[in-house]
């Protein structure tokens, strides 16, 4: 018999759980030279804190598929909210509040990546991807697709799409953007067109080499430049009946 899921939100407990998925879901050579060659576990107990702060931001949404009789957790997206009206996120804090916020989140996400990682690239990739998104966005209220998981087992049986069409409806009932980035290579893209979402733009590291040699670029199989993609979805139209 198949495996049924649940898709719901993800619980506070379950922030083991998504690290690992992250973790092994972060395989390609990019990552690679970003992050060095991590035993997923080790790079997943360094990422529990993180995710853990971020479940708890009023925000930031976990949805997760879950194993109907095990409980475990197959698949995982992560989303960050458009602040509400009225709410302490949008009242609360200026322009200046809010880069110097950023500025000190930045530096403790500098600080907690693990030995291995190449924290250079990591940040500068991080910053263009900012970059792009506010760019593509240009100051527009949207849902983020921050990051999405299955685990290796159960890849392939629609959980992803699952996961992301649960929000689809929550932004088409809002009538709000989505946004999304990926690499430019990622077979995934074809299942973020599927679902309605459309290229807007990109942001690409030219020259890799100013970061690792190119013996070992060449080793881990990247190009010496990485691309990514940045994806708007349109809210569907409301029906008048």
């Amino acid at each position: 018999m198949a495996a049924k899921f649940e898709v719901s939100e993800a619980e506070p407990q379950d922030a083991d759980a998504i690290a690992l998925l992250f973790a092994l879901s972060w395989a390609s050579p990019f990552t690679h030279l970003q992050f060095g060659q991590v035993d997923p576990a080790q790079l997943a107990t360094s990422m529990v804190p993180r995710i853990a702060e971020q479940m708890a931001k009023e925000n930031s949404r976990f949805v997760v598929a879950r194993h109907q009789k095990t409980h475990g957790v197959a698949a995982v997206a992560q989303w960050t909210l458009p602040a509400e009206e009225g709410s302490e996120s949008v009242n609360s804090e200026t322009q200046e509040d809010s880069e110097e916020r950023q500025q000190f989140e930045d530096e403790v996400y500098k600080r907690s990546l693990p030995d291995s990682s190449n924290r250079d690239l990591v940040m500068d990739f991080t910053l263009g991807l900012r970059r792009l998104r506010e760019e593509t966005l240009q100051g527009r209220k949207h849902f983020l697709l921050e990051n999405l998981a299955t685990h290796p087992d159960y890849r392939g049986m629609g959980l992803a799409s699952r996961l992301i069409q649960r929000e689809v409806n929550f932004a088409n009932e809002r009538q709000m953007l989505m946004y999304l980035d990926t690499a430019s290579d990622n077979p995934a893209a074809s299942l973020y067109k599927k679902l309605g979402f459309e290229e807007q733009g990109r942001n690409t590291i030219e020259d890799l080499s100013k970061y690792a040699s190119l013996d070992y670029i060449r080793q881990l199989g990247c190009d010496t430049r990485h691309t990514h993609v940045a994806f708007l979805r349109y809210p569907d139209a409301l029906s008048d009946t």
